[in-house]
């Protein structure tokens, strides 16, 4: 029963936090001409990739449902290189 309860607490925990884990520093170091496997490198798999025309957005988004808190970062490729990056808030973390 006790082993039961935990693991039910454990998935609950769990479940709490979505998409993809990344860290703001880490976005912080992607430059405009840096390559595909270079940017998964540092940021990890996107969370998403969407399409438009000849780009590519590569997206990182994170949630944590048991704090409300969220975050999320994209980047502009083309010809699998970067083309475009945000400017990020030192205040972002």
């Amino acid at each position: 029963m006790k082993a039961t309860l935990s693991c039910l607490i454990a998935a609950a925990l769990l479940s709490g936090c979505a998409g993809s884990r990344f860290k703001m520093a880490n976005a912080r170091k992607v430059e405009v001409g840096m390559t595909e496997q270079q940017v998964t490198k540092l940021m990890g798999r996107p969370y998403s990739v969407v399409s438009k025309g000849e780009e590519q957005i590569w997206i990182w988004s994170q949630a944590n449902g048991l704090t409300g808190s969220s975050q999320s970062v994209s980047f502009i490729m083309r010809d699998r290189k970067v083309v475009s990056v945000p400017t990020i808030p030192d205040s972002f973390k």
